[in-house]
């Protein structure tokens, strides 16, 4: 079936409609431009971008109770979270291969984070929301930011670094609740008359285990560890039109359900360490041209210490202290970007630039149990490697051209063309278009289509000697097709009311063989779905938001094919409502919904997933001195959060979480 005519004709009646509405007094470029300028420092800026964008306040989410990035995102219409073996957590956007990595992009303060190994940034999803005064989310390819390309969705975190809107000279903030849970830190911006410098550094810790016991794929049973450690600390420095920013992420995680589909020891422990360094310069050349570019270095990496199979016979192998395992692997990624802006040609605003990148593995060891069975432990480095350290390395090539234009002063098109060049992989190209139409100041109308991929990861490509899972160096990129439509409704400048249709055409989705393990280009989704958004208030002392999302479609899985799309909810709604009770005094309710999601054909567990529904209670105090005290009471029926287990590997979904609470206080000046 061809979505597009009905995506096309659905754009088309609020034209129609809303034809005889006043013009505007300014081009729709220009506000476009201001809104890019002053990026969304109030909710009135994001309407003009030619993205489906959703931008929260830090106000906003504390209001509703969120203490991490993790929470901020899950009030976000359209996205699930799920997980694997290791609790490696990673953003759902409109069901787009739920199993997968790399799907989206999270760029702190512009610097993308995703790591090299699995291509994802769950070491990042606990940062505290005392550091965010803002994120933004494009749902959907492309991205807010320049140079960087989301697949199916990108996240970009404002820091208070940024130095945006009215400016705080800092804060501490502690925090503490379910699973012996506590943390403490600080973020600071000393400013000065030609330069600027920030800090933040921050230590959070809990001893989380799965709600219930859980029984492994060879009948063990017990609780899974999800507990977490983590210390953090970034500065940026600034100064006239020079800039240098870094981040330092030492996250500790436990080996929840193990990477061989066996319950590991509780104490079994998995880190994610990573570090960054970026330098950026602008240059003014003249009024309508101007010069930008930026380098920088990465390192992250992975690294296991646990007991991955308890003691006992595994077919004719017997290992009678378990199957140790000692895994480290870690890399290291040199880019640079270089770009132009130029607004001399009338009505256009024209950005062309040019990006590399280069990532290798620095290091790897790989020391185990001896696999032949026994209690001593062998360094397989270089007989064995759990990944191809000597092919994983790439470099990358990218350039790009994006003109956004008048059409008159209530249309402005935007088009953005682009393309890459990766080792062992053919070039690829991407463009994504955009009207944006705004007959009247309360109503705007965009319409978008778009293509785009995501290069595979090194872990998808070069993991080798590990039953479960085959790297393949052969892989192609993922592609993606995208139609989406979205219509404004601002009765205020603070409440917006919007629909989005899209239609997504994915394939060439990267997985592993059900039977080979191999991984392997073997999926195709086409997703048709819509989200509906409130967002505003009705009183003067209430803040409310609602959504609800839809999505449906076909998959091809090698021979499989489905009328459905496993592992995701074809309903998810979202309401948060909270209210001022005094000045000082703030009370919220949270509550969402995510229908029960299909499994694959060949599961032979019960055909789905159970829905999950969770209501969360907040209630938060600050006075005019920057003083704050909140506490929350997240899931109050206890429901347990499950990420779904693929075939073959647990015999039940992971359980994730049950009813906790959290208390956290802090000072602002």
């Amino acid at each position: 079936m061809n979505f597009l005519p009905l995506i096309v004709s659905f754009s088309l009646i609020p034209i129609t409609l809303l034809a005889t509405e006043p013009p505007l007094t300014t081009s729709l470029t220009e506000e476009m431009a201001y809104a890019e300028q002053v990026a969304t420092q109030t909710n009135r800026n994001i309407d003009y971008q030619p993205f489906i964008l959703s931008v929260w306040e830090h106000k906003d989410l504390v209001s509703f109770g969120a203490h991490t990035l993790k929470d901020s995102l899950m009030l976000i219409p359209g996205i699930d979270m799920m997980g694997d073996t290791t609790n490696n957590r990673t953003p759902v956007i409109r069901g787009s291969n739920p199993l997968a990595f790399g799907q989206t992009k999270l760029a702190i303060d512009g610097v993308v984070v995703n790591d090299r190994s699995f291509d994802s940034y769950s070491a990042y999803l606990d940062f505290p929301i005392e550091l965010i005064q803002r994120i933004e989310v494009v749902r959907g390819s492309g991205s807010f930011i320049e140079g960087i390309n989301g697949y199916s969705g990108s996240i970009n975190v404002i820091t208070y670094a940024k130095d945006e809107g009215e400016p705080l000279e800092g804060v501490i903030f502690g925090s503490f609740g379910s699973s012996s849970s506590q943390q403490a830190g600080f973020w600071y911006t000393h400013r000065a008359s030609n330069w600027k410098l920030s800090t933040d550094l921050f230590y959070q810790s809990n001893d989380a285990t799965s709600p219930i016991n859980v029984t492994d794929k060879y009948g063990n049973t017990g609780l899974a560890s999800l507990k977490s450690r983590q210390v953090g600390f970034g500065f940026s420095y600034v100064y006239g039109a020079f800039s240098l920013k870094g981040r330092v992420n030492e996250f500790t995680t436990g080996s929840a359900f193990g990477n061989l589909n066996a319950l590991p020891n509780i104490d079994g422990e998995q880190s994610l360490p990573s570090w960054y360094l970026e330098s950026a310069y602008s240059h003014k050349i003249t009024d309508t041209l101007a010069l930008q570019a930026k380098a920088g270095i990465m390192e992250d990496g992975w690294e296991e210490e646990s007991r991955l199979l308890p003691p006992g016979t595994y077919g004719l192998i017997t290992f009678p202290d378990g199957f140790w395992a000692y895994l480290d692997f870690n890399t290291r990624l040199l880019y640079g970007n270089v770009s132009a802006i130029y607004t001399g040609i009338k009505n256009h605003k024209i950005t062309v630039g040019y990006s590399a990148k280069y990532e290798d593995v620095i290091d790897m060891s790989t020391v185990t149990t001896n696999k032949t069975g026994g209690t001593v432990l062998v360094d397989y480095t270089k007989l064995a490697p759990f990944i191809d350290a000597g092919s994983a390395c790439r470099h990358t090539d990218d350039v790009y051209i994006n003109d956004t234009m008048d059409i008159s002063d209530q249309l402005a098109f935007s088009l953005y063309l682009g393309g890459t060049k990766a080792s062992h992989i053919d070039f690829q190209s991407y463009a994504r278009g955009a009207l944006v139409y705004q007959p009247h100041r309360q109503h705007i109308l965009k319409l978008m289509v778009g293509n785009n991929f995501r290069l595979p990861s090194f872990r998808e490509m070069y993991t080798q000697n590990h039953p479960a899972k085959i790297g393949n160096p052969n892989l192609e990129p993922e592609h993606v097709m995208s139609y989406e439509t979205q219509y404004l409704y601002k009765p205020t400048m603070a409440t917006t009311l919007g629909i989005n249709l899209f239609y997504l055409q994915n394939k060439d989705q990267i997985a592993p063989n059900t039977t080979t393990k191999l991984y392997q280009n073997i999926g195709k989704r086409d997703i048709l779905g819509f989200e509906t958004e409130f967002r505003g208030s009705i009183g003067e002392n209430d803040l409310i938001a609602l959504s609800y999302s839809y999505i449906r479609g076909k998959t091809f899985k090698g021979s499989e094919i489905t009328d459905y799309l496993p592992y995701a909810s074809s309903h998810m709604l979202k309401g948060a409502f909270s209210y001022a009770l005094t000045p000082e005094v703030n009370a919220g309710v949270v509550g969402r919904y995510s229908s029960e999601k299909d499994r694959r054909p060949n599961d032979s567990r019960k055909k789905a997933m159970e829905s999950f529904a969770a209501l969360d209670l907040i209630l938060g105090w600050e006075d005019s001195s920057g003083l704050y005290l909140q506490g929350a009471l997240k899931n109050i029926t206890n429901a347990t959060y499950r990420y779904p287990s693929t075939p073959a590997t647990y015999p039940d979904d992971y359980p994730i979480e049950g009813r906790t609470f959290w208390i956290r206080s802090g000072w602002k000046f």
